[in-house]
């Protein structure tokens, strides 16, 4: 599969860096808008770093993930499966994954909620 020419024009430019920045806005998401205030308001300014930290590196994390995907043509997942390590049909990556999703879904059902009960 060859890869498809740069868009020239200015409405091929936006057709291909809406997406982009759609994804690019989720780096940050819910999580650090909930985590940092609550953590704040339990520590202060001592785990400040930790919250810095993690941002930083959820940065470089999604950078390297879009690169590998762009040059093996593989997703992010089939990139997580075939992580060496115990496989219960899939990698345990992809097992990591899958709780990690369920929680972030439950997560922004909670969100839900607490907005739907304030209407």
């Amino acid at each position: 599969m060859e890869p498809k020419p740069a868009p020239t024009d200015f409405k091929g430019i936006l057709k291909h860096l809406g997406p982009g920045l759609i994804i690019t806005a989720t780096i940050v998401g819910s999580g650090e808008l909930i985590a940092t205030p609550a953590l704040a308001a339990k520590v202060g300014f001592t785990m400040l770093w930790f919250i810095i930290l993690g941002c930083l590196v959820k940065v470089f994390v999604q950078v390297e993930l879009g690169r590998y995907t762009l040059v093996t043509g593989k997703t992010t997942l089939e990139a997580m499966n075939s992580v060496p390590g115990p496989k219960l049909r899939v990698s345990w990556m992809v097992w990591f994954w899958v709780v990690m999703y369920i929680g972030s879904t439950m997560q922004v059902a909670g969100m839900m909620g607490g907005i739907a009960s304030l209407v």
